[in-house]
């Protein structure tokens, strides 16, 4: 009897996710598989990485039950990228409209991100998937995020930015649908062992981040 892997996670399910860093391109895949073996099913690749569109294509193809995006696109050859790379979705680093419809017109996913309330307010007019609080981690941290959470207590938000493995529970306690971790995951030095670390440590945090019961929204 054949077992059949659970479809891959939305980025909006995966409740947390985590941007892969790397030395060079063979640690790159190898810390990303030892991510995915350790329970994170959303990961994501900064668009800056060279050769990102292969890179993210070999990860992808481990697994049925990944999901790989891109992050930092600023301009349409970064959603070019995106697309080439077969990613499942494109996280940009604030409002561009011009962008938002090339990459929905491709048929790519996309995450817009806010920084303040305003600009979260022109995002709920115009979309209604999920929206990047970014760089959250920068702006205030998880109380910072609680207080836009509490404004639009109906918007998926996305905590994104200067965040650890210690600071996601935080975000996820606050609103967020999903945490985005993108330092503290993956060791600084590059060494034979870093795969067992990182497969422990993304263990805990998928463990920690799963327990937290989320928010319920307003009506």
């Amino acid at each position: 009897m054949v077992t059949l892997a659970p479809p891959a996670p939305t980025v909006a399910q995966a409740r947390v996710a985590a941007v892969v860093h790397a030395p060079a391109r063979e640690s790159l895949i190898a810390r990303a598989i030892a991510a995915y073996d350790g329970g994170l099913r959303v990961l994501v690749l900064p668009v800056s990485i060279p050769f990102v569109a292969e890179i993210a294509a070999e990860i992808a193809d481990r697994a049925d039950d990944l999901t790989v995006g891109i992050s930092d696109v600023v301009d349409l050859e970064h959603v070019s990228i995106a697309l080439a790379a077969g990613a499942s979705f494109a996280l940009l680093t604030g409002l561009d409209e011009e962008l938002e419809k090339n990459a929905e017109g491709r048929g790519l996913t996309v995450i817009s991100a806010v920084s303040t309330p305003s600009e979260l307010l022109l995002a709920r007019k115009r979309q209604s998937g999920l929206i990047a609080v970014y760089p959250v981690g920068y702006m205030g941290g998880s109380s910072y995020f609680g207080r836009l959470a509490r404004i639009h207590p109906n918007a998926p938000l996305a905590a994104v930015g200067n965040i650890g493995p210690d600071d996601a529970p935080a975000y996820l306690e606050a609103g967020a649908q999903v945490v985005i971790v993108d330092h503290g995951l993956f060791p600084a030095d590059d060494d034979p062992a870093s795969s067992e670390v990182i497969g422990l440590r993304a263990g805990a945090l998928v463990e920690v981040c799963g327990e937290i019961i989320p928010r319920p929204s307003r009506p």
